[in-house]
């Protein structure tokens, strides 16, 4: 794991609040490109909203590694790659200024290079950038909030007594809320979500 230290007081000593934000799926949407090379190379034809399980390559019919492999290759064109929704950068540096805001994404390291590119670009900035293994948990990081679209990291860090933020999208829909898990659908709802939590601290 790649990481840049985990303050968690400020200056005065105060507990500051630790928020993670996971990248695919959050904040970069490269639906598109992996699906045109899924075509090229498999001659698979689906749609996003198609894709209603976080493991789609079974039901496609191809390996694991065949569909790692696309996906990383859908980075080599990130200036393709999408945002989630419109005027991410401003709504960041608001959750910013609730407390400590990291970008945490688990990743293969080659892709790195490109998606820093495309945060550059896209103006968006974080206090600390945050790569685990493409199969690791995030859950085990010292963080109070995480916002993240994978069933299975989500599920993981609500079971550990986070506040957990499911970002929708149609992989993840089956999910169901309770406590602490909460499904939002962009980030003006993750900022209400946590002013309240902020409130009830």
């Amino acid at each position: 794991m790649f990481k840049r230290g985990l303050d968690k007081k400020n200056t005065f000593g105060e507990e500051i609040l630790r928020i993670a934000i996971d990248l695919d799926g959050v904040l970069a949407d490269a639906s598109k490109i992996w699906i045109r090379l899924l075509r090229q190379r498999f001659e698979i034809t689906i749609k996003k909203e198609d894709v209603d399980e976080w493991d789609i390559y079974r039901k496609l019919g191809i390996s694991r590694k065949e569909f790692e492999d696309v996906f990383n290759d859908a980075w080599k064109e990130w200036e393709l790659v999408e945002e989630t929704e419109e005027n991410l950068f401003q709504k960041i540096n608001l959750i910013k200024n609730l407390g400590k805001t990291d970008l945490v994404t688990a990743r293969n390291q080659k892709t790195m290079n490109d998606v820093m590119k495309w945060l550059e670009e896209k103006k968006i900035k974080f206090d600390n950038i945050i790569v685990v293994g493409e199969f690791e948990s995030k859950a085990k990081l010292d963080y109070d909030i995480f916002i993240d679209d994978s069933p299975i990291q989500i599920t993981e860090m609500a079971n550990s007594g986070k506040l957990s933020l499911l970002y929708m999208q149609p992989w993840n829909t089956y999910i169901k809320e309770r406590n602490n898990l909460i499904k939002i659908k962009n980030f003006e709802e993750v900022e209400k979500v946590i002013k309240n939590y902020m409130k009830n601290e």
